[in-house]
């Protein structure tokens, strides 16, 4: 598939993918590091995309949720793994995101500075805008 179906999120050697499958805008999203590649789920590539910049653009003003006592943040809700994109602060503007699965068992993905967040938010926009029209 060809780079423009495809946005990577490169941290440390650990990658989350996006990657259009389909002539209707449905995009999967996997996360890939040294143990191998994990299927998260799938989504409308301009809905995924529009929720994930609506959350991780003003990060102090969304509603928490209280899991194993740390609060965590709702991304968005992924369909066919039935898993969700999550993010936990880790101070000042650093968050780490992490994952549910559908038993409720949060795994890490990775951290992300200011910088880092503000610089996948404007992939994620152009990204979007590809499919948006």
């Amino acid at each position: 598939m060809d780079n423009a179906k495809r946005l990577e999120l490169n941290k440390n050697g650990s990658i989350l993918i996006f990657e259009v499958v389909n002539e209707l805008n449905w995009c999967t999203v996997s996360f890939k590091n040294d143990s191998g590649t994990i299927k998260l789920g799938a989504e409308n590539v301009t809905r995924l995309c529009r929720r994930i910049i609506e959350k991780l653009s003003d990060i102090r003003n969304n509603k928490p949720f209280v899991l194993n006592d740390k609060e965590m943040y709702t991304i968005t809700p992924l369909f066919e793994g039935h898993s969700t994109l999550i993010y936990s602060m880790l101070g000042g503007a650093e968050i780490q995101l992490l994952y549910g699965d559908d038993k409720l068992q949060i795994s890490p993905l990775f951290s992300l500075t200011k910088e880092e967040r503000e610089a996948f938010l404007e992939k994620a926009a152009a990204f979007s805008a590809e499919y948006s029209r």
